[in-house]
Order: C-alpha cells, then structure tokens, then sequence
C-alpha cells in the first residue's frame, strides 16, 4: 500500500510520473535515493518506484509556477500522498480516462503503474500513460481516438486540430484535454464527494511535474 519509501511533507508525500516510474522527489539526498540530471540541467534526488496503490480522494486542476497540473490525492491508512502531473501529460490523460470507467470503485484502493516505451515501428516516438487496476482486474478506458477502426462501445474522444505554425505541423489536443476534464468532473468528482478529502498543509513552493519522457503522448 502506497509507498514503501516515502517523505512526508507537511503531512503528504508528493510525487509525479516521469520514464514510467513514480518519483517522490527529494530536498537533499537520502539513503536509498536515486540522483539524476534532468533534461533542464538540475540535478534532482528521488525516490524511485514501479507503482503506487491508494484510494483516491479527490482530483483537480490547478495553476501553479509550473503551469497547468493535474493533482490528485490518495489515502493509505494514515498517510496522505499527492500526485503532481502536467495537464497535458500521457500520464494524466490515461489516468483519468480510466478513472471515468464504470467499473471504479471510488470506496477502494486503486494501483497505478506508469509506461514508457518506443513502438518498434517508430523507435523515435516515445509513448507514455499509466495502467491502472483495481481488484486485479484492469480498469479500461472508455474512449478511443477517431481513428480507431473498432471503437467497441467507447466513446470517440475529439479528435487533434492541425495547424500550422512557422511553416511546422502542429497538433492541438487543447478540445481533447477539455473533453477528459469534464468527463472526469462529471463522472467521477460526484462518486467522491461521498468521502471528502484529507485536508493537507500545501508544500511552501509548488510541487514540479514529471520531465523526461512527460511528451503528453497517448498509446493510440
């Protein structure tokens, strides 16, 4: 349940997804940690996990120094944990699609495990997203791109704008990141509310988002 390492910050451990691990991210080192370079040139310490498992409190969105971010609380016995992502990340889309399954149980724990990986039809293209999994059992998203060929009952998510931008193809998923938030908002803040929140002290600066890999790509 929930992390096994963990540091507790003002009564909640934050963490965010980045090259398909769960990072708590660290002021100063510590033993068991992992330090690395970021792709901004800083030098971070971290814990590292394959995944998390907790029972989800609540979910917004919210402005921070950083930008847009998905943050999500989650409950373990006692302990309180936060995840941080960016609002256009691959890791939140999925999260949050298949939260909106009918098949979630807000009243029990969920585990999430992040991914990352290079198809091998385009190893330039790095896909992420999280599987998420409740009673062992996966919760699948209800939504597909349009150009899914069998959407099978899921509903078609809008589909990207191009344009064109000094003389680059540019995709604009900016209606597709609408769309998942309301659906969430919708189908799934209702079924919490039924247990509210833990109120949790915010960090003194805001909690940064996953880099690395954090590209916002979807696997379809």
């Amino acid at each position: 349940m929930g992390f096994m390492q963990s540091s507790p910050l003002q009564g909640a451990t934050y963490f965010t997804m980045s090259d398909g691990k769960c990072r708590i991210r660290l002021k100063e080192p510590q033993e068991g940690c992992i330090t690395r370079v970021t792709k901004d040139g800083n030098t971070v310490h971290e814990f590292v996990h394959d995944s998390f498992n907790g029972k989800l409190m609540s979910g917004s969105v919210v402005d921070t120094d950083f930008g847009k971010q998905w943050k999500f609380v989650f409950a373990d016995a006692k302990d309180t944990y936060v995840l941080s992502l960016k609002y256009t990340s691959g890791y939140a889309k999925t999260l949050v699609m298949a939260l909106c399954s009918e098949k979630f149980d807000p009243r029990m724990p969920v585990t999430i495990r992040p991914y990352s990986f290079a198809p091998k039809d385009n190893p330039n293209r790095t896909i992420i997203g999280c599987t998420v999994t409740q009673f062992d059992h996966k919760l699948e998203r209800p939504y597909c791109s349009p150009r899914d060929p069998e959407p099978a009952g899921r509903q078609i998510l809008p589909d990207l704008e191009v344009m064109q931008v000094r003389g680059e193809t540019i995709y604009d998923d900016t209606k597709q990141l609408e769309f998942i938030r309301a659906e969430f908002e919708a189908k799934v803040l209702g079924r919490l509310s039924a247990t509210p929140a833990p109120a949790i002290q915010p960090p003194s600066s805001t909690v940064e988002a996953a880099d690395g890999d954090d590209d916002g790509s979807l696997p379809f």
